[in-house]
């Protein structure tokens, strides 16, 4: 899938940002191009090969028409009794990796629910943050609302679980 300057996408571990230039520099002998992302929340840029843009799961937001499916996804039931820290790890990773909203959306909830009952480890505390601010960062690009908005409904979607 090609991409534009302007484009608003999502980027796995990074959340939604926007393509702000595309631009051709020399790595190694080789001439190759690169969508320049800045994402909001903070002033990271980030250079993304063109060619593998998909691979990496760079990929458009998701429509507002499936902001309900997103929501209704937390209903879904994850199993919190799980193997080795390094398991689940890898498991979360190779999820988020995939770049697909409802599979970051478990990693979240898993995170999240986990978090309730036990102190999570420095390792899934850091997935943990990066997962929220992918889901938070898209969905208030979607819902063209502030982060705190989408933090608050994401607290009351927890009282309830």
């Amino acid at each position: 899938m090609r991409f534009k300057i302007g484009d608003k996408l999502a980027y796995p571990f990074y959340g939604a940002g926007i393509v702000e230039d595309i631009v051709h520099c020399e790595v190694l002998g080789e001439t190759k191009e690169y969508y320049v992302m800045s994402f909001s929340g903070n002033r990271l840029k980030v250079n993304i090969p063109t060619d593998k843009a998909t691979e990496t799961g760079l990929r458009p937001l998701i429509s507002p028409e499936r902001l309900s499916e997103v929501y209704d996804h937390f209903n879904v039931p994850v199993d919190l009794k799980g193997e080795t820290w390094s398991k689940r790890s890898k498991v979360s990773m190779d999820k988020l990796r995939g770049g697909d909203l409802l599979e970051t959306v478990e990693v979240y909830k898993y995170l999240r629910l986990r978090e309730r009952q036990r102190t999570l480890s420095a390792g899934e505390n850091k997935i943990y943050r990066g997962v929220y601010w992918a889901l938070v960062s898209e969905l208030s690009f979607v819902e063209n609302v502030p982060v705190e908005i989408i933090d608050a409904k994401l607290d009351s979607i927890f009282e309830e679980l």
